[in-house]
């Protein structure tokens, strides 16, 4: 026998080894749970969809099996959108976020609803980082960590926090006076590089809505994944865009997403993503501890908050609930028409018995009732927008003035630059909304009897 068939059949063994090791090491599998738009949905719903202790008892059952590989994030609007959120001012939501177990949260635009100095105060509140790398304050200095570093088992995974740029003017401008909010795409190359070495991967965890992350994703490069928020949509599969992979996941935690995937520590590079979102209903268990922690919660709620007020036969649509609350603010100011924004309807209502908690979904922000005097050229602008619910009235005429009933937060925020002779009322939009619908027994079409 030869040297060289020797050597041959030496080397040919070597390789064969080394391919059958290969194939026969086991991936090490991660996963990211993530919810996004929870708008303080601490409870299951009416239609018993959603509820933080179900998504704690999916989200533990998995770190059991596979332990440091596993993480939960969030993709914002987290604090404000039921009676838990209005009512704690937030904070009731993220001490459960707390207990279930997340990783990182990144601020909202709602987050910021009740002023800057209390969207601080949630960092510590949270044992979880709330990130944001594109705020700065008045001295320049970042609100808040940027990003995290999850060193999990043989991965550094780095999460960057995007809030939206258009904060703004999507809350009361002065509730944010003194912030900056700064388009991202600078922001993240920045960390990028300052991380280059301590992070393997970077993933963005983002709330400015899908199509600003579509952009996005052709704007930067080395981010495989987008978990986004802010659109509310729910994708069933994962949206390619570039080099990148947008996933979202409805909103009120009535959708838990989960991404898999491996990492290959040589080109730094995760493989074989898979994603799917699981549907958090009854037939998931309640984790004990989450479920305990909510009903103390409970306690800080106003008396009486469950009592019931009313019942409907039908599902009422967020239209017909929004029309409905424009006929009830042109009622109580005794104006010539009632407008109110198509995005402060944030709910819409199940068939069943209503109760007073459920307004609160409705209409979880401290809005007020106010009147002012405006021209109908103006009114008409207003209603080119097809942003708003408009009550009945009398035609419009550009060159009339007509007595206009809205709620505060819309002049706050310039909807109405004509506006004269303001008059805001003392009285909370949802206080009303309750006390007509508890007089009614439900959403009547009061103006019908007038």
């Amino acid at each position: 026998m030869s040297r060289r068939f020797i050597f041959r059949a030496l080397l040919f063994a070597l390789i064969f080894l080394t391919w059958f090791s290969c194939q026969k090491r086991p991936k090490t599998q991660y996963t990211i749970f993530f919810t996004n738009d929870l708008q303080a949905h601490l409870e299951p719903d009416r239609d018993d969809r959603g509820g933080l202790a179900r998504i704690a008892y999916i989200v533990k059952k998995e770190r059991e099996k596979n332990p440091g590989r596993v993480l939960l994030l969030d993709a914002g609007d987290s604090s404000v959108g039921t009676a838990f959120g209005t009512e704690t001012n937030g904070e009731s939501v993220f001490r459960v976020m707390n207990e279930v177990g997340y990783d990182a949260v990144v601020y909202g635009n709602h987050e910021f609803d009740l002023g800057a100095e209390q969207a601080k105060s949630y960092q510590h509140i949270a044992k979880f980082p709330l990130l944001a790398c594109n705020i700065r304050d008045r001295e320049e200095k970042p609100f808040s960590p940027e990003y995290a570093i999850f060193q999990l088992e043989g991965l550094r995974l780095a999460v960057i926090g995007i809030a939206n740029p258009g904060t703004p003017g999507l809350v009361d401008p002065n509730s944010v006076s003194g912030l900056k909010f700064l388009l991202p795409e600078s922001e993240i190359r920045r960390i990028q590089n300052l991380l280059s070495d301590k992070a393997d991967v970077f993933i963005i965890l983002s709330h400015q809505g899908i199509k600003e992350d579509i952009s996005l994703a052709y704007h930067i490069s080395g981010i495989p994944i987008i978990i986004g928020g802010h659109s509310e949509v729910k994708l069933s599969k994962m949206l390619p865009a570039n080099e990148t992979r947008i996933a979202q996941a409805g909103h009120f935690g009535h959708w838990l997403a989960r991404i898999d995937f491996s990492f290959d520590p040589q080109s730094r590079t995760i493989r074989s993503v898979k994603y799917r979102l699981i549907k958090v209903n009854g037939d998931i268990p309640e984790d004990p501890q989450v479920k305990r922690l909510i009903e103390v919660e409970r306690k800080n709620l106003p008396a009486g908050i469950e009592r019931i007020i009313g019942k409907t036969k039908r599902f009422l649509s967020k239209d017909y609930i929004g029309f409905w609350t424009a006929e009830l603010i042109k009622a109580e100011a005794n104006a010539d028409i009632g407008i109110i924004n198509n995005a402060g309807i944030r709910s819409e209502i199940s068939r069943g018995q209503i109760k007073a908690e459920d307004i609160y979904e409705i209409m979880p922000f401290q809005d007020r009732i106010c009147v002012f005097e405006i021209s109908g050229y103006e009114l008409m602008r207003v209603k080119s927008l097809k942003y708003f619910y408009f009550s009945r009235g009398p035609k419009l005429n550009s060159t009339q003035t007509y007595k206009v009933a809205s709620i505060d937060y819309l002049l706050k925020i310039q909807d109405f630059p004509g506006a004269d002779n303001v008059q805001i009322f003392d009285t909370l939009l949802r206080d009303k909304m309750i006390e007509q619908i508890e007089k009614d027994r439900g959403f009547k079409r009061f103006w019908d009897s007038q």
